[in-house]
């Protein structure tokens, strides 16, 4: 059985006719099961998130020894650089926000009042000898030096005491 030039055609007009109407079905439900999913999980009653500890173990130490030190003082952490510095109004806004963007240090030290930062604090473990941290850290500790706000780093095999601590504050502070 031998087919002719117009079965052969027929045959492939229909052969391109359901590879097209394939895909316009795949396409169709791709469109909606990327709607439809986005959809099912903004109605989803539980997401899945589960809380995280906001500061390492050293970090929770310090915390401890600053809060002993400095009882008079605010002391806040893990804040983002773009909360305690901004761009000067003349300058290129976005492309300097961009250089501190998702930044952050340790600790914050504020006078009372909450109005003056008085320091920033960073408790250096090893992942700070890393080249890129090395980086980011010249970065953060120049943005914050420009804007006038003392930068303050320990290492976390030389954390110091919370005598240290209130010694050198009210040493750096009394200048």
């Amino acid at each position: 059985m031998g087919y002719t030039l117009e079965t052969l055609s027929f045959l492939n007009v229909a052969l391109m006719f359901v590879v097209v109407l394939l895909a316009y079905i795949i396409l169709i439900g791709l469109t909606k099961g990327t709607t439809s999913a986005k959809q099912d999980i903004d109605s989803m009653a539980v997401w899945p998130y589960v809380p995280r500890e906001l500061m390492t173990v050293p970090e929770r130490e310090l915390f401890v020894r600053l809060r002993q030190a400095l009882p008079e003082y605010l002391i806040f952490s893990q804040v983002q650089l773009c909360r305690m510095i901004e761009v000067d109004p003349n300058e290129d806004k976005q492309a300097w926000f961009n250089r501190i963007n998702r930044m952050s240090v340790d600790f914050v030290v504020c006078a009372p009042d909450g109005a003056k930062i008085l320091a920033a604090i960073e408790l250096d473990d090893s992942s700070h000898e890393r080249a890129d941290r090395l980086k980011a850290d010249v970065k953060k500790d120049k943005a914050l030096k420009s804007a006038g706000i003392r930068m303050i780093r320990w290492p976390v095999r030389g954390m110091p005491t919370s005598q240290q601590i209130r010694a050198d504050f009210i040493r750096a502070f009394s200048r």
